[in-house]
């Protein structure tokens, strides 16, 4: 069956979507509306790694879709439709043959921008806590920071429990996680007081190379405080601490390392990588230079235990 989908709004790749924009599909022929389920409407968002929740409605051979929470701005988005065997059926019983995908970028936020983080330095080595100082941004009303181990900021090491940080004078925010030695993510963005969020700052890296068991030091706030920054202006630092230790899930490369840590009677050390080339997270490689990716361990490995389903190579659009 050819492609059945006459226009869409917005059209493929556009650029500066409004972040409340309605997704439709017009379609030339009639669906059947039984066929269209959730499994068979999905909306990614490609920048976040993760799937949105939506609303769809069909009517008229025009598929709408909204997104229950607002577009995120400077985001990149695909919608796919899903053919084939199981796929989306007109109203004569005619299967959509392929599965069909239109991607967008959403626009900016003309009220509110998002901080910039001036420490710790980007591709930095960090031995201790890490102490985040970002810039204040004259329309906020709190600020949220995430760290991950992930670029995508799939799995939150912090903040667990949706922890904000408030206004002050300096912002100097450093939260209690329990470090383990690897590669780290952090990102912030500002909130104003109608709920309107800033696009996220860009993605700040750092290497934690100290002691992978840091013992909790004594909070310096009293208990009476919140963990959280107050709204005062002559605060110069606030320390913020989890309620627990552990992500909820780890990286595949995490969940490697412990594996192998558990293996380890002495646990004196650890296998983990230690450099990469090219680095972690570069861009704009040189494809033709590139025909060899290196990875140093910090010990020698079973190279037998290398093949096809530990290590493999993958190829993400832009």
């Amino acid at each position: 069956m050819m492609n059945i989908v006459r226009r869409t709004i917005p059209k493929h790749t556009e650029e500066n979507v409004p972040l409340d924009q309605e997704i439709q599909l017009l379609f030339m022929v009639d669906l059947n509306k039984n066929s269209i389920s959730s499994d068979h409407v999905i909306l990614f968002n490609i920048t976040q790694q993760r799937t949105e929740k939506i609303h769809f409605e069909y009517l008229n051979k025009t598929l709408k879709v909204t997104s229950v929470l607002p577009l995120e701005p400077l985001n990149h988005y695909q919608l796919k439709l899903v053919g084939g065997m199981n796929g989306i059926k007109s109203i004569t019983g005619h299967t959509m043959a392929d599965t069909y995908e239109i991607e967008f970028y959403t626009k900016d936020v003309a009220s509110i921008k998002p901080p910039r983080i001036f420490a710790p330095t980007h591709v930095s080595v960090v031995r201790d806590y890490v102490t985040f100082e970002f810039e204040k941004i004259q329309e906020a009303d709190y600020y949220e920071l995430e760290v991950s181990q992930s670029n995508a900021f799939q799995n939150l090491i912090w903040p667990l429990d949706g922890d904000k940080v408030f206004p002050m004078s300096d912002l100097k925010v450093t939260p209690y996680i329990n470090y383990k030695t690897g590669q780290y993510y952090a990102r912030v963005r500002s909130v104003d007081k109608e709920g309107i969020k800033s696009a996220w700052s860009p993605t700040l890296s750092f290497y934690f190379d100290g002691n992978s068991n840091i013992e909790d030091a004594e909070d310096p706030i009293s208990p009476e405080k919140d963990t959280l920054a107050k709204k005062t202006e002559n605060t110069q630092k606030v320390i913020l601490k989890t309620n627990s230790s552990q992500p909820k899930e780890l990286t595949q490369l995490s969940q490697l390392q412990d594996a192998l840590s558990e293996t380890d009677e002495t646990n004196a050390t650890r296998l983990y990588v230690k450099s990469t080339t090219p680095k972690n997270s570069t861009v704009n490689n040189n494809k033709e230079k590139l025909k060899t990716i290196v990875i140093e361990f910090t010990e020698d490995i079973d190279p037998d235990s290398v093949n096809s389903l530990t290590c493999y190579l993958l190829e993400e659009r832009n």
